[in-house]
Formats: structure tokens, sequence, C-alpha cells
């Protein structure tokens, strides 16, 4: 059968010994690494996370600033082309009024000149009647 003797309980105690050796020697600074270890993957964890909040955050607001920007420049491009519509609509009528009145002023000398000539004709007509009828008494 099994008999104790002093071995037994030398073996006994020297295994607690080294257990409570073992444990404040290296277990206890392992498992203290160990759970810094822990701590800082969690912060580190937790400060990706915050950054990764912020990262969208500073993208959203980003792209609604892109968005107004675009509405913007669509506006100011909007009322680009109404200006040039408008200026090009009166530049028109500035060219088609001076137009008129360079024909109706070409008109005029043109209707100044034929009265001239009129003039000028009914004035040598006498002239011109008295040539024929002295050429063909002649």
């Amino acid at each position: 059968m099994l008999s104790i003797d002093a071995s037994l309980i030398v073996v006994f105690v020297l295994v607690w010994i080294l257990v409570l050796v073992l444990s404040r020697v290296f277990f206890k600074p392992v498992i203290r690494v160990m759970r810094e270890r822990e701590t800082r993957i969690a912060k580190d964890k937790d400060e990706t996370r915050q950054a990764l909040e912020a990262y969208a955050q500073d993208l959203r607001r980003i792209e609604d600033g892109l968005k107004e920007a675009r509405l913007e420049a669509a506006r100011i491009r909007e009322s680009a082309a109404e200006g040039s519509q408008r200026e090009r609509a009166r530049l028109l009528q500035e060219v088609n009024a001076e137009r008129r009145a360079q024909v109706d002023k070409a008109r005029a000398e043109l209707q100044a000149e034929v009265e001239r000539l009129k003039k000028e004709l009914e004035a040598r007509t006498d002239d011109l009647a008295g040539e024929v009828e002295r050429r063909l008494l002649n």
C-alpha cells in the first residue's frame, strides 16, 4: 500500500515553495505585463475608433463643403450665363438701333441726292431740249 514518509512531505513543501517563488518571480510579472498589454491594446483600439470617427466627420464635412462649392459654382455659372445673355441682347439692340439709324441716314442722303439730281435735271432739261431742237432743225 501507500506509505507516507518524510520524503513526500519534503517534496510537497518544495513544490509549494517552487510555486510561491515562481508565482512571485515569473507568473505575477508575466500576468502584470499581459494586463498592461491588454490595457494598451484597449486604449489603442479606443484611440483608433475615435480617430476613425473624427476622420469620418471630417470627410462628411469636406464632402458637404464640396457640395456647397459645386452648388455655388453652378449658381455663379448660371448667373454669368444670364448676365451674358442680357448683355448680348442689349448689344444686339444697340447694333440693330445703330444699323437702323445708319439705314435711315443713308435713305435720307439718297433721297436728298435724288432730289438734287431731279432739280439739276430739271434745270438742264430746258438746255437739253434746246440743244436737241437745234440739232434736229439743223
